[in-house]
């Protein structure tokens, strides 16, 4: 399966909580209410991915990207399917139906080794995730749509090629 054949499209809202649910846990106060902390995590890297942002209207066309992607135990897995439930969920109506938790960090600008300006971006997933995406490039195609659709999303001046 070719990562073109993706179309995961999800509402940004719903995205967004998912996000923030992610990265953060519950506390009970004194006073019984519930409140939303923010976790710090120390990721273990895995793979970086290099691309560059392609022609819009923002002055940042051409821009090197890199995003590193790590794992945490501390982020959620999502639960186990096959590569065949993976396909029947893409193939759907309904693909947001399952979930991958993932943590996208704030990009950070950065100078690359030519001494150009470049964007670096953190992105956090479970490790049971990364394993069975290592081993299937169908999850590993779904991995990666999540990735930059997801930086896409929540940072709308990174248009990023994919190719």
């Amino acid at each position: 399966m070719k990562f073109e054949e993706f179309d995961a499209k999800e509402e940004d809202e719903e995205f967004q909580k998912f996000l923030q649910e992610a990265t953060t846990k519950k506390s009970e106060s004194k006073n019984e209410q519930k409140e939303f902390e923010r976790i710090a995590i120390t990721p273990e890297p895995a793979f970086c991915l290099k691309t560059k942002t392609i022609a819009t209207s923002n002055e940042n066309t051409g821009e090197k990207v890199f995003i590193n992607v790590c794992t945490s135990t501390k982020i959620q897995a999502p639960r186990d399917i096959s590569e065949h439930e993976l396909i029947e969920i893409v193939k759907s109506e309904d693909p947001g139906r399952y979930r991958v938790p993932i943590s996208l960090g704030e990009p950070v600008a950065d100078i690359d080794k030519n001494g150009h300006g470049c964007s670096i971006f953190t992105v956090i997933i479970h490790p049971d995730y990364l394993k069975k995406a290592r081993q299937s490039s169908t999850f590993m195609n779904f991995l990666l749509t999540l990735v930059y659709e997801g930086l896409e999303n929540k940072f709308p001046m990174f248009k990023l090629e994919t190719g």
